[in-house]
C-alpha cells in the first residue's frame, strides 16, 4: 500500500484547553473556578493557543522537506501558459493598404468583468484591401453559392463540391460593385488565409508524432489562379508559399501570392453583369482524394493570423551588479513566458560600452567560470547569476538589461468567439474578431498538483516507455486534464494489435461539453511526446470518442419544493456525474485566491455506465422523494435494457445532454 505521511500532532486548541483543565485538580486542588472569566483559565487558553501555533509549524516540517527534495530534483512549478486565438482583420475603408506588425496588441473584455486581456499577434500581416463577399463552389458541371454557409460558423460545406473531379474549384470573390469599377486595385504580395474545419472533425483527426505532427497530405495538386486585366478571359496561376491545410483536409494557414493586376469579372451564379468581383480560384488540377477523405470545411477567412494572450516588455533596466557571487534580480513583470527573455549586460560607460548577451540555462551545475550563464524562475521572475566557479559573475557596476521578454498567460485567456475585438496598438482602420474561441491558456501550476505529479515525473525521467509514462507526460505538456494510453493500438487498424504503436487519448481542461481538444492542443501534446518516445515507437494523439447520454426521468418531489429549481438541481447532478471530467470541472471565473484544487474524478476511460447508478445520483439531490421512472437514450437511440451496462471502448467517455425531467408532487397512497 502507498506510504501515508503521518500528522505529527493533530491536537486542536479546544483539545489542548481541555487536557490542561483536566490536570488542574491533580496539581492545584485549591483551583476550583474553571470559568472563562477566571484569570487562570485565561492563561490556560493563552498557552493552548501558543502550543497550537507550535504544532502547526511542526506539522509543516514534512511538507518543507518534501518541497526541498523536489528542488534537489530541479522540479519547479510549471509557469502559466498563454491562450492562443486566431484573429481576423477586416479593413474599414476598402482599397487602403494596411499592414499589421508582429506584436500588434488586441484587447478583450472578459465576460465576467475584470481587467482587459491583451493578445499580441505572433506574425505580421498585409491586409487584403477588399472584403470577402462571395464564395462559390464549382463541381465540374455547375456552380453553387455557399457565401451564407461560409459566413456562418457551424455550417460546413465541401469546398470542391460533393463529386470531386478534375477542375472542381472553390471561387473566392472580393469586393463590392463599387470596388469592381476601380482599376487601381492591388492585393498584397502575400495573402494570408486560414481554413477552419468543423469542430468535430478538426479535433477527432489524430496526430502522428514524428511526422511534423500532421498526417500526410492527399495525393492531389491544387492550383490557385486569378484573372489578369490584360487577358481577363484567361486564368493566371499564383504561387503557393504555404499550405498547412493539406489541400483543405486539415485546419491550417494558407499563404499565396497576391495578384498585382486583377480584373473584376462575373463568375458562376452571380445575378447580373453588374455584380463583378475580384476572384481567386482554387482548382483541383490533378490527383484523387482517398475514399472517404473528401475535404469538408467550416469556413475560410482571409487576413487571419495567430495571437497569444501575452504582453511584451522591452529594454527594462533590471539592476546594477555589485560584483558579488550568486546575485539575484527580479523582473518587473511576471510570470515570464518560457524562453522569451533576452538578457544583456552592459559594461563600461558610453561610448565605449561593451554589450554582452547572456544565455539562460536550467541550472548552473554544468557552467564553467567563463560561461555567460544565468537561471530564471519564470513564475517569480527571479534572475540568478553564478558564483565565479559555476557561471561568471557580472562585473561590478555593470548594468543588467532585459532587452525583451513576454509575460502573461492563464486560464482567463480562454475566451469565447467574438470577444477579442478591440484594436489597441498599431492597426488603425481595421476591425478585428476571433471566429473561434481562444484555447490553451493555463494558470501557474499549484504546489499540490506538483506534489502529486512528482512521483510519475521521477519514475519516467522524461522518457516515455510504459503506458503510464505516456499518460504522465501528456498531462505535463500543459492544458490536459485527463489522458490514457492504449498500447498496440493503431487508429487506422482498430482491433488489430500493431507492435510499436501506442495511441494517447487526451481530454483538455476546458469548459466545453464535451471537452474536445483543439488541433493546436493535439499538435502540442504530439510534439512533447515525440521528443521523449523511443525510436521504435509509433505514437498517435487523438481526442476521445464521446457517447452522448440523455436521461428521461419522472421524479416525485418532497413537499414545498419548487419544481423549477428541482429540475435544475437534478440536471446539474446528472451533468456533473456524466461529465468526462466529473468534479474536476473548474469555474470559468477565476477565484481571487487562485484556482482551487479540483477533486479527483472516478470516471475513467472505458468505464462502463450502469444505468442503475443514475437512480442514486437523482435520489441524492435535496428535494427528491423518489424516482418513479427512468430511461436512457445513448447516441440518440433508446437503451432498452436498463439492467445492462452501456459498454465503452478504451478510448471512449460519456457526457450528458438534453435530459428530460418531469417533476410530480408527492402523493400518499
Amino acid at each position: 500500500m502507498p506510504l501515508q505521511a503521518p500528522e505529527l500532532d493533530d491536537r486542536t486548541f479546544e483539545q489542548l484547553v481541555e487536557l490542561a483543565r483536566l490536570r488542574i485538580p491533580r496539581y492545584t486542588r485549591e483551583w476550583t473556578d474553571f470559568n472563562d472569566s477566571d484569570p487562570g483559565m485565561t492563561l490556560v487558553q493563552l498557552f493552548a493557543w501558543l502550543s497550537e501555533m507550535l504544532l502547526h509549524k511542526l506539522n509543516q516540517v514534512p511538507d518543507r522537506n518534501y518541497i526541498k527534495f523536489l528542488q534537489l530534483l530541479n522540479l519547479e512549478l510549471e509557469p502559466a501558459r498563454p491562450a492562443r486565438a486566431y484573429l481576423t482583420f477586416t479593413p474599414q475603408q476598402p482599397l487602403d493598404p494596411i499592414s499589421i506588425a508582429p506584436g500588434t496588441q488586441v484587447g478583450a473584455q472578459p465576460p465576467n468583468g475584470g481587467d482587459m486581456l491583451i493578445f499580441e499577434t505572433i506574425a505580421g500581416l498585409d491586409v487584403v484591401p477588399l472584403p470577402l463577399t462571395d464564395v462559390q463552389v464549382y463541381n465540374g458541371a455547375a456552380f453553387s453559392r455557399v457565401s451564407d454557409l461560409n459566413s456562418t460558423p457551424g455550417t460546413p460545406f465541401r469546398p470542391l463540391g460533393w463529386i470531386l473531379q478534375p477542375n472542381s474549384a472553390l471561387y473566392l470573390g472580393f469586393g463590392t460593385d463599387a470596388d469592381a469599377a476601380k482599376t487601381d486595385v492591388r492585393f498584397p504580395q502575400h495573402i494570408h488565409m486560414r481554413v477552419f474545419l468543423p469542430l468535430t472533425s478538426a479535433a477527432t483527426r489524430q496526430q502522428i508524432c514524428g511526422q511534423d505532427n500532421q498526417p500526410p497530405a492527399p495525393p492531389v495538386t491544387l492550383a490557385w489562379e486569378y484573372r489578369p486585366q490584360l487577358t481577363p478571359g484567361l486564368w493566371r496561376r499564383l504561387n503557393v508559399y504555404k499550405d498547412d491545410s493539406g489541400a483543405f483536409t486539415r485546419e491550417g494557414d494558407l499563404v499565396i501570392e497576391g495578384p498585382q493586376d486583377p480584373a473584376a469579372t462575373k463568375e458562376g451564379r452571380m445575378q447580373d453583369d453588374k455584380e463583378k468581383r475580384f476572384w481567386l480560384r482554387c482548382r483541383l488540377e490533378s490527383g484523387v482524394y482517398p475514399a472517404g477523405h473528401a475535404p469538408e470545411i467550416d469556413f475560410i477567412r482571409p487576413n487571419t493570423i495567430a495571437a497569444d494572450n501575452r504582453s511584451t516588455q522591452r529594454e527594462e533596466r533590471v539592476g546594477v551588479s555589485d560584483g558579488r557571487p550568486d546575485q539575484t534580480f527580479v523582473l518587473l513583470r511576471r510570470p515570464v513566458l518560457f524562453d522569451s527573455l533576452k538578457l544583456r549586460v552592459e559594461i563600461g560607460e558610453e561610448p565605449t560600452t561593451e554589450k554582452q548577451q547572456w544565455t539562460r540555462v536550467d541550472d548552473l551545475l554544468g557552467s564553467g567560470p567563463d560561461d555567460l550563464h544565468y537561471t530564471l524562475n519564470h513564475n517569480s521572475g527571479e534572475i540568478r547569476f553564478g558564483d565565479g566557479r559555476r557561471g561568471e559573475i557580472p562585473p561590478a557596476s555593470a548594468g543588467i538589461i532585459a532587452e525583451i521578454y513576454q509575460y502573461g498567460g492563464g486560464i482567463a485567456g480562454n475566451l469565447g468567439p467574438g470577444l477579442i475585438n478591440a484594436v489597441l496598438t498599431g492597426a488603425a482602420g481595421v476591425t478585428v474578431t476571433n471566429e473561434r474561441g481562444s484555447a490553451g491558456g493555463k494558470d501557474e501550476q499549484q504546489l499540490e498538483d506538483l506534489k502529486e505529479e512528482a512521483p510519475a515525473r521521477i519514475r519516467c525521467r522524461d522518457r516515455a516507455i510504459t503506458a503510464q509514462d505516456f499518460i504522465a507526460l501528456a498531462k505535463q505538456s500543459g492544458g490536459i486534464a485527463k489522458a490514457t494510453a492504449i498500447p498496440l493500438h493503431h487508429p487506422d487498424y482498430p482491433g488489430i494489435p500493431v507492435p510499436g504503436a501506442i495511441t494517447v487519448v487526451i481530454v483538455p481542461d476546458s469548459q466545453d461539453t464535451p471537452p474536445t481538444p483543439t488541433p493546436e492542443q493535439l499538435s502540442a501534446v504530439c510534439a512533447y511526446l515525440d521528443e521523449r518516445r523511443l525510436l521504435g515507437s509509433e505514437v498517435f494523439v487523438k481526442a476521445p470518442h464521446y457517447r452522448e447520454i440523455s436521461v428521461e426521468t419522472r421524479i416525485e418531489s418532497k413537499p414545498y419544493v419548487a419544481a423549477g429549481s428541482l429540475v435544475e438541481a437534478v440536471q446539474q447532478a446528472l451533468d456533473t456525474f456524466l461529465h468526462p471530467l466529473g468534479s474536476q470541472r473548474r469555474s470559468a471565473t477565476p477565484s481571487p485566491n487562485g484556482p482551487s484544487k479540483p477533486e479527483e474524478s472516478g470516471w475513467e476511460f472505458g468505464d462502463d455506465l450502469h444505468p442503475t447508478t443514475l437512480y442514486s445520483v437523482i435520489q441524492g439531490v435535496a428535494g427528491v422523494h423518489s424516482v418513479r421512472s427512468l430511461s436512457l437514450i445513448v447516441d440518440g437511440r433508446p437503451h432498452d435494457q436498463m439492467g445492462e451496462a452501456v459498454t465503452l471502448k478504451p478510448d471512449e467517455l460519456v457526457y450528458g445532454r438534453n435530459h428530460t425531467i418531469v417533476v410530480v408532487p408527492m402523493s400518499d397512497r
